[in-house]
């Protein structure tokens, strides 16, 4: 009985309720800055930076891109280092045709907006999977 129950504890410590089935958003915004405040970037594969977000809305990271001055396939880099970092949308105001295709191979959401970031996100939140 002992370990009937000890294995219970550990499946609902490893699987919380809700969790299971539920794929947790995290957001990419292609942005000129590293805060909020700062503006979508006109670029996704060379933007200065990327803010990760988390489905509340809230800064996760927000790092220098490393791709950002690399000479050719600039887009398809940053397209892989999105999906390594488990991204599920990413946010730019132009993208290009290939850093686009490997986004969708990626099953990575494309959402274009002009404006600022966090208009951007707040967008997305009211959206949901509608996007």
């Amino acid at each position: 009985m002992y370990r009937i129950i000890t294995v219970l504890i550990a499946l609902i410590l490893l699987f919380p309720p809700g969790s299971i089935g539920e794929e947790e958003v995290l957001i990419a915004v292609a942005s000129e800055g590293k805060t909020l405040k700062d503006s979508v970037s006109q670029v996704a594969g060379r933007c200065p930076y990327f803010i990760f977000i988390d489905s509340t809305g809230k800064i996760l990271e927000a790092v220098d891109n490393p791709y950002k001055a690399e000479g050719g396939s600039a887009g398809v880099s940053a397209a892989n280092f999105l999906a390594e970092k488990k991204v599920t949308l990413v946010v730019a105001e132009k993208f290009g045709s290939k850093m686009k295709s490997v986004l969708q191979t990626k099953n990575i959401t494309c959402f274009e907006w002009e404006g600022i970031v966090e208009e951007a996100v707040k967008k997305i939140l009211e959206k949901g999977d509608r996007i």
